[in-house]
């Protein structure tokens, strides 16, 4: 992106952005997001445009990533990632709270201030902070409870199997030795 900040007088129009996914699964798909005081609109090629006003985003975070920047918007109980290729996450927080700040066209009845959209621009300490993984934490493919199940019960089918050979005499348990 330009050094210079986008203005947001009107509308900002960020291209290339995906919903952040597992880096195993191939890539979602690109669409553009337009920022402006009435809302979000999402603009994918060969959809509809969708329509998300700002009442429903309560909250967001900025982390700046080695492709670009993340940006988590929260609010009515969900989570989106968006992954904003070829932005810094400065002027990303600039342009956010630039359009968070104009009031829409034709404002409705103001949000209390504990509803407000507030913005969590992570710097600890740093003017930026690199992020190498995803904001929250993924579920692995296999998690340990998943693989535990599958060993014991592949345990109880071969114990299964076993006693019910025994029991028809095709096993017969005298390499043992004697058994009383």
């Amino acid at each position: 992106m330009s050094p210079n900040p986008v203005p947001t007088t009107a509308t900002t129009t960020i291209r290339g952005v995906s919903v952040l996914s597992d880096p195993r699964r191939p890539r979602a798909d690109v669409f553009d997001l337009s920022l402006s005081s009435a809302g979000i609109e999402i603009r994918w090629e060969g959809r509809p445009t969708t329509h998300m006003s700002w009442d429903r985003v309560s909250q967001w975070e900025i982390a700046e990533r080695r492709d670009g920047v993340l940006l988590t918007l929260r609010g009515s109980g969900t989570v989106t990632p968006l992954v904003v290729p070829g932005w810094t996450a400065d002027d990303l927080d600039m342009v956010m709270r630039a359009i968070a700040a104009v009031p829409a066209a034709a404002p409705a009845t103001p949000l209390p201030s504990s509803q407000r959209p507030t913005s969590r621009f992570r710097t600890e300490g740093r003017t930026r902070r690199t992020l190498h993984r995803p904001a929250w934490p993924w579920k692995p493919v296999w998690s340990w409870k998943i693989v535990a199940t599958v060993v014991l019960l592949g345990l109880l089918a071969t114990a299964v199997t076993l006693v019910l050979l025994q029991s028809a005499g095709v096993i017969s348990w005298s390499i043992l030795g004697p058994t009383a």
